[in-house]
């Protein structure tokens, strides 16, 4: 009976317009978010992101993220890799991709800096559902059978993408803005007629706010963010804030569409130190009313490591973002 419920979420899926997988834990996927972060670490950074959407319901979203970066002196900007494999109802549809990420990174004067970045993908996409129950593979007498009228059991769909981002900050105001998907690349399954993967605009920006304790040292800081993104006909805007204090960071999203209606929120809380993060969130859907809504979220942990060395960058300021 669970093939069989699967059997009919692969069938709406089938004629659906795809949308980019969301990690709520921006800044933490930042190559993700906009390859201009490419290389904005002194050291390498290496961040691996695992988010599981609606574990208790069939057909179940799991998405992983592994990405890795540096800053080179003689490129003038970073280089970064990334792995994402999105698995939905339960491995039948498949998106495995790699990425390429170039930034380069200047400074305008002391207190300014900008990078823009470049990101070239290649994704394999399969639809397997050879291990699914179809209704007429259901006998009353003999049982489940192995024959079936339906077709296009597995398929597969390959294509390269492209994507440009650019970054900038001054002092403790940064802002984005990224285009996904530049070339609109074919994908679809059950149609004979591929269709284009609509580009996805990204605009996010924020600040940090320090507070200074009775010394003038800074005690925690409070960090305000932004996020719009649009693709297709969707759009949304997510608001949220971060604070941070030694080594503890919390944080949380409220997450609307362009007509402020809310849709969703995400709590956050994360152990920040110089070389790690590790960090946990959940979201919580407000489309399920009650307690539905709040068992039936996603969860999402991320971990950073950044390996240090003794380098010798030329002097542009880190930008002060939030750490996931």
């Amino acid at each position: 009976m669970r093939k069989l419920w699967i059997f009919i979420f692969f069938l709406t899926i089938k004629l659906a317009s795809a949308q980019d997988i969301e990690f709520s834990q921006y800044y933490a996927n930042p190559l993700y978010l906009n390859p201009a972060f490419a290389g904005s670490e002194d050291y390498t950074r290496i961040a691996l992101n695992y988010k599981s959407l609606l574990p208790s319901s069939y057909g179940s979203y799991a998405n992983y993220s592994a990405s890795v970066d540096k800053y080179f002196d003689k490129l003038g900007g970073g280089l970064g890799f990334q792995i994402m494999n999105d698995r939905q109802s339960q491995g039948i549809i498949n998106n495995l991709g790699f990425s390429l990420v170039y930034s380069y990174h200047a400074t305008l004067n002391k207190k300014w800096a900008l990078s823009t970045g470049f990101k070239v993908g290649y994704n394999i996409n399969t639809l397997d559902a050879t291990n699914v129950i179809f209704p007429d593979m259901i006998d009353p007498v003999d049982g489940v059978s192995s024959t079936t009228m339906e077709s296009g059991l597995y398929q597969r769909s390959m294509y390269f993408d492209f994507s440009v981002g650019m970054l900038t900050w001054y002092e403790n105001y940064y802002l984005g803005a990224t285009i996904d998907h530049l070339t609109k690349p074919q994908s679809s399954f059950g149609s004979s007629d591929p269709g284009p993967i609509d580009r996805k605009y990204t605009v996010h920006g924020g600040m940090e706010i320090p507070f200074l304790n009775s010394i003038y040292k800074v005690n925690m800081t409070v960090s305000p963010n932004f996020i719009y993104q649009q693709q297709g006909s969707s759009s949304k805007i997510n608001l949220g804030v971060y604070l941070n204090r030694t080594y503890f960071t919390t944080g949380a999203w409220l997450k609307t569409n362009t007509q402020l209606n809310f849709t969703g929120a995400v709590a956050m809380l994360g152990f920040v130190t110089d070389y790690s993060i590790f960090a946990y969130s959940y979201d919580i859907p407000f489309y399920k009313g009650g307690f539905d809504g709040i068992i039936n979220g996603a969860h999402e942990v991320t971990f950073v490591y950044k390996f240090m060395y003794k380098r010798n960058r030329k002097n542009i300021k880190a930008i002060k973002c939030p750490k996931f």
